[in-house]
Parts: C-alpha cells; structure tokens; sequence
C-alpha cells in the first residue's frame, strides 16, 4: 500500500523528479494547529521513510524568506497555512510550483467550488486548501430555539426579541467584511473577472443595482426594523451576546471560544434564504498547503502535500483544533460537532476573499459608505457607494 500510493503521486506530481529524503516545512501554524501538523508528518515519516523538519515563522517572514531563498535552494520544501489572498506575490514571483497536475479529480471534487477557485490564478492551481474559515449566524438557543426558516422569517423573530432586557440581531454592520454578504446575496460584488478567470480591476460592482439593494437592507436593519442599535460595532454585539442579552448575531468561528467559555447555549448555522430561496454567499478565507517551485525533494514534498490535506487528515485537525475543513468528506467526518457542521455549511457558497493588490483601496471607501448609509435613514444609498466606487478608482 506504501508503495502503491508513493509511487502514484510521485508520477502524478512531477514526471520522475529526484527523489530526497528528507523534507522541510515552514509553517505559520501555531498551538493545537501546530501539534496536528507534528503528528500528520510523524505519521508520514512513519509510512515513507522520509524525514520532515518543521520551522515556525510568522506569516511575513514566511513570504519574505520564500520569495528571497527560494530561487537559491534555501527555503523551504512545503508551506502550510498560508491564507489564499497572501500567496499572489510569490505565485507571480516564480517560487510556487503549479500543482494542478497532481490534483487529481477526486480531490478537486471533495472541495466546494470556492475553495476551489481560491488558491488559482490565471488558471493554475498554486495551493491544497486545508480548512476555511468565514462567519455565520450564530444563535443563542435559550432565546431562539428553533432557527427561522427564511431570513424575513429571523428579521420578525428578531424584532420580537428586542425589547428592554434582549436584542434581537446585531453585528459589526459598518464593516465591510461583514457586511459584503448582503451586498454579494443581493448582487453586488466588488471586481469582476476577465475572460481567463483573473480579476479585472476596472470592473467594480459596489454601486451596480444588486450592492443598492443589499447595502438598502443593512440600512433597513438599523432605521426600519431597529435591530442594529446605533453606535453598535465588533465589540458591542460580541460582549452583548457572551451576556446571553443577544439571541443572534453574524460572527466567524474565532468568537466561538469566547462564547463557549460564558457557558452561552448557542447554534451554528447559514443565514437563512430569503424568502425567494436565494442563499446567502459573503466573504470566506482559505488556508493550505504550497509548494517550492525550486524544491529539490519535489517528489516527497508533493506526497507530504497529499497527505496533510486528505480528509482524514484535515478531520483529524478539526476535532483538535475546531477548524472548518476544506473537504467535503471531512465536514461529513465531523458533523457530530455542531459548529464545525454549522460553518461548513454556511460557507459551502462563500466567495474568496479578493487577492489582488487593488483590494487594499476598497476597505477605507466601504467603510465610509456604510457609515454614512446605516447612520441615516435619509442617506442616499445609490449616491454614497457611487462615492465609494469613485475613491476606490482613485478619483
């Protein structure tokens, strides 16, 4: 079985290569992630008798050393946990190798089309997805026992629930990270792509009439259903909720250990569809595994790829350390845990965080706009994303 499998990925990955044997990660994992990653390459020693040293950097220094060693020999063989939106530089840099060649179908096919789409650029594939991570609604259960079944269904229980002891719904809404799902869900989005898959800078969707609709309920949700509360951001709905004084709110799986730890009773789950059947689909980050285009042990590295990222593996990481796995079949492994159930499901359909260097212009102009449309029931919402759009272009 040893053999059967080396042998397949090592022709799979690229055509014969010199066989080393010995391996080398960097890694910016850290705590119980770290300790999965020791184990997972333990056991790969154990299968193939190859060696794998393990080295610890920050993320920064990880690109930086990558991009200036590799073409001299003296990076490392594989990267893992690298965010999907970090790895342009080095793709374009000529330091990652293009791995579609040993992703095999079956593969591709346990990975939501997202995840998918999040590690390639300009139609190759530079990275495995590992896990995702992206908010989700999330229910305290005491005061919303059974989910509602439309998003119009939660706007009213959600309205019920605000009264002088309890508010219904409320999230960090000027903060564009968040918000981006209604503005997506409605039709918005913020680059368009060209005709070979990249993103085209000069198409910007953030004032088209779907961002007008969706940036028109964030503002309903503060001035016509009154949920948000003026004032309310990241820290106000987060203490609100770990008070138990919150029935639900939009937040990612790093709020969950504080959550847990006030003893709150709580449920994981995707927004509701509206009441037209239309799904829910913001933004999601993705982590994974890379290669060195220049690795002289590509042959094991692209097997100890395989292996880090198979569903078993990537399950194995989840019951220790709650991430959310890329693969299909590892979600099915751990739907025993509601939570990682719950953001798995919600971010079966979320769009990858943009990756190019032009998103960096979007954050201060959104988070402008938002303000003032969720400030004022009177703001015009079509003119202040137009405003928006214009800053992002520059002018």
């Amino acid at each position: 079985m040893k053999k059967t499998l080396f042998s397949l990925l090592a022709v799979l990955a690229f055509g014969g290569a010199g066989v080393a044997q010995s391996v080398t990660v960097w890694t910016t994992l850290a705590g119980l992630s770290l300790e999965w990653l020791q184990q997972e390459t333990d056991s790969f020693t154990d299968a193939f008798d190859v060696d794998v040293e393990i080295v610890e950097l920050t993320l920064g220094e990880l690109r930086e050393q990558t991009l200036l060693s590799a073409p001299d020999g003296q990076a490392a063989d594989v990267l893992v946990g690298v965010p999907h939106d970090q790895i342009r530089e080095m793709a374009e840099g000529g330091v990652l190798a293009d791995i579609s060649s040993f992703a095999t179908p079956a593969y591709l096919d346990d990975l939501s089309e997202p995840a998918r789409r999040a590690y390639s650029i300009d139609g190759k594939l530079f990275g495995l997805p590992l896990w995702v991570e992206g908010p989700a609604l999330i229910v305290n259960t005491d005061l919303v026992p059974e989910i509602p079944a439309s998003y119009e269904e939660l706007i009213e229980l959600a309205q019920e629930l605000t009264t002088a002891e309890t508010f219904g719904f409320m999230f960090d809404i000027n903060n564009f990270y968040y918000s981006y799902n209604w503005i997506h869900s409605y039709g918005g989005y913020i680059f368009g792509r060209d005709s070979s898959g990249g993103f085209d800078a000069s198409d910007i969707g953030l004032a088209n009439e779907g961002a007008i609709r969706g940036a028109s309920e964030l503002q309903s949700l503060r001035h016509e259903h009154r949920l948000v509360q003026a004032g309310t951001d990241y820290d106000v709905a987060n203490r609100l909720f770990v008070d138990g004084a919150l029935a639900m709110t939009y937040d990612g799986p790093w709020a969950l250990s504080r959550f847990h730890d006030a003893g709150v009773p709580l449920r994981v789950v995707p927004v509701p569809p509206r009441s037209d059947g239309t799904e829910w689909s913001g933004f999601m980050g993705v982590q994974g595994v890379l290669l060195n285009q220049f690795s002289a042990a590509k042959a094991n590295s692209a097997n100890l790829a395989k292996w880090l990222v198979r569903p078993d593996a990537q399950a194995r990481l989840s019951r220790l350390s709650g991430r959310i796995p890329a693969s299909i079949a590892a979600v099915a492994q751990v739907d025993d845990d509601p939570d990682v159930a719950g953001f798995g499901a919600a971010l079966r359909n979320a769009e990858p965080m943009v990756d190019i260097p032009e998103m960096g212009q979007v954050w201060q102009p959104m988070t402008k706009a938002l303000s003032a449309i969720t400030g004022s029931a009177e703001t015009d919402v079509a003119a202040a994303l137009e405003r928006a759009v214009q800053e992002i272009r520059g002018q």
